[in-house]
Formats: C-alpha cells, sequence, structure tokens
C-alpha cells in the first residue's frame, strides 16, 4: 500500500469523525428544541476565558432547579468577545431553554450558535468529502 493510499484512508476517517461530531451536534439541537422547556435561571458569574487566537471570551454561568429535580449550575458552551451587558450580570435573572432529560443541556439568549439544520448541512458536506477520499482510495 502506498503512501497515498495511506493519507487518503487517513483523512477519510478523520473527515468521518468530524462529520460525526456534526451530525451529534445537530441531533442535541434537535433534541433540545424538540422537548426542551423554559425556565427563569439566575446568572451566578460570569467566567472569563480565551479563544483560539487568544483574545477574551465570556461565559455566563446560570443556576436552576427544574420542577422535579436537583438543582443544575451550567456554564454556557458558547462564550462571547465582551462581558455581558449591566442586565445580564451576575445576580439577574435570564430565561434559560433546558432538555429535562438532560439538564444540563442548556441554550441562553444571545447564546444560540449553529442550529440543527445547519449541523446537518455541514455535516453531510463534510461526510460527502470524506466518502470521496474513500472511493478514491479504492480505485
Amino acid at each position: 500500500m502506498s503512501w497515498e493510499h495511506v493519507l487518503g484512508w487517513f483523512f477519510a476517517v478523520v473527515l468521518g469523525g468530524v462529520a460525526l461530531g456534526f451530525f451529534t451536534g445537530a441531533w442535541d439541537k434537535y433534541r433540545l428544541n424538540a422537548r426542551g422547556r423554559w425556565i427563569e435561571a439566575e446568572i451566578v458569574r460570569v467566567d472569563e476565558g480565551k479563544d483560539t487566537d487568544g483574545d477574551p471570551r465570556f461565559y455566563p454561568v446560570v443556576a436552576f432547579t427544574p420542577p422535579d429535580g436537583e438543582p443544575v449550575e451550567v456554564r454556557s458552551l458558547l462564550g462571547k468577545p465582551y462581558p455581558p451587558e449591566r442586565d445580564s450580570s451576575a445576580g439577574s435573572k435570564v430565561s434559560v431553554r433546558y432538555d429535562p432529560a438532560k439538564p444540563t443541556r442548556i441554550e441562553l439568549p444571545g447564546y444560540k450558535g449553529d442550529g440543527a439544520l445547519t449541523n446537518l448541512m455541514v455535516g453531510l458536506a463534510v461526510a460527502g468529502a470524506a466518502v470521496a477520499f474513500a472511493v478514491g482510495m479504492l480505485r
């Protein structure tokens, strides 16, 4: 087997894994949209982090208690490049959509990210590239 074949299969597998990640993201977003419930939460703090370029990112951490569950404290997966406004700082209330089956899966207004359809379409495109590499290696 030549190095071209090895690299081709390597890229096909890596792209397949990336596509699987996008499909998982689409499924998570779909489940949150399909069965999510809105609840009032409190912003307990805002964590500061850095993005890949080293620029600051701000991630709100919210706490709430589902109607028939344990108290939950969860950090937003998405951050913004600037601190939250005064009405969104620690101690303020915010409506949060959460998944009753997995209360740590949340969506904060203004921190939504890509939707299910976007993740699905990107996943299909990347999966198509993986298939193209694999087919190319079979020739």
